[in-house]
């Protein structure tokens, strides 16, 4: 038997007794005859825990006339409360907070990522296991819904759409970062995962031109949506109005553009987008050069097509970009950039920068 539980072993009765649904008159017996109400029966566990634990209402009922200790936690750091959130009881959770149980746990803090604990708050756990009704009844009852964990706030955390909704209408920051960086709207976009998420995020008034640091590139959400390969959502941020191009000017100017990355996907229609709606074709990174830089010096899917829409588009053949401020490298054309980063160059690829005038 814990140690916990040797000065008065009716404390274990008491759970047992919990967990097996007696009738109220065996419970009230025991406690007559010495169980405690507010008394651990092993690893910081209350009755008040087991009853809620086994969703049995008459017991918690009883103890709480009985005044117990609404919210004494565990060694863990679970309160009763936790226990309702956790396993969905929604008519248990909405009896605790009516007897007036916090509906937050943690210590606040100016912390922005809190170091990791074993416990998060009810709301937390209502959410993770999808249990929306008990989430909304702690929201209602004042949950904070930006309450920060180690990896960032309850929205960075949210995997479906029903969650974040639930967190939006209740004052969720739209523009919280998680540790990476990552904005909610750069991580629906990234994911390419549901374009629900993405049309909730906007309607809320996300930004759509929040930038990342260095971390991350200094990437657009216009750059995780090109990344995703979907084209649909990029059309969707450049109509909501995503700049195709990176803003000038950045700490490291050697960063891809959207375009550059739609160039090193291969992907064409992508290609087509950010050209249409005004993407500098000419950008030059003193890493990777123009974006015919790129589409030369990778063996890309459809290389001849993006290489003839960039020249279409007014990309120059002959565009000299400096590498290294430091000894004033250049780095070649890209038709040197074609010969030299290729084995095999078609004909076709030659005739097509000659003819622009490479």
């Amino acid at each position: 038997m814990p140690a916990e539980c040797a000065a008065n072993p009716l404390q274990r009765s008491l759970a047992d007794a919990i967990i097996r649904m007696v009738p109220m008159d065996e419970l009230r017996i025991l406690l007559a005859c010495g169980a405690k109400v507010n008394e651990q029966v092993t690893q910081g566990l209350r009755p008040l825990h087991y009853a809620v634990w086994q969703n049995n209402e008459p017991a918690v009922q009883l103890l709480l006339v009985r005044n117990a200790d609404i919210n004494a936690i565990d060694e863990v750091g679970y309160s009763a409360l936790h226990l309702a959130a956790e396993h969905g009881y929604n008519d248990l959770a909405k009896q605790l907070l009516d007897a007036g149980c916090k509906v937050d746990y943690r210590e606040p803090t100016d912390d922005p990522y809190p170091r990791t604990t074993l416990c998060d708050e009810p709301l937390r756990l209502a959410l993770r296991n999808r249990h929306y009704e008990v989430a909304r009844l702690l929201l209602e009852r004042g949950a904070d819904p930006n309450k920060r964990y180690f990896f960032g706030s309850e929205i960075n955390l949210a995997t479906d759409v029903e969650s974040l909704e639930l967190l939006l209408k209740f004052g969720a920051n739209t523009e919280a970062r998680d540790r990476s960086g990552i904005t909610p709207l750069m991580r629906a976009v990234r994911t390419n995962g549901s374009i629900d998420a993405v049309l909730l995020l906007l309607q809320y008034g996300a930004d759509v031109n929040a930038m990342t640091d260095a971390r991350n590139d200094y990437r657009t959400v216009l750059h995780y949506a090109v990344l995703s390969g979907n084209a649909s959502l990029v059309n969707l941020l450049i109509k909501q109005g995503a700049r195709v191009d990176i803003p000038a000017p950045l700490p490291e100017p050697d960063r891809p553009s959207p375009l550059d990355l739609a160039v090193l996907r291969g992907d064409p229609t992508l290609v087509r987008i950010l050209l249409e709606n005004g993407a500098n074709v000419n950008r030059c990174s003193p890493i990777i050069g123009s974006p015919l830089h790129v589409a030369c010096a990778d063996n890309i899917p459809h290389r001849v097509e993006i290489m003839k829409m960039l020249l279409s588009y007014g990309a120059d053949p002959n565009v000299r970009v400096v590498g290294d401020v430091a000894t004033n490298a250049i780095l070649r054309p890209p038709l040197a950039e074609l010969i030299a980063s290729n084995e095999i160059v078609t004909p076709e690829e030659l005739r097509l920068l000659m003819k622009y005038g490479a």
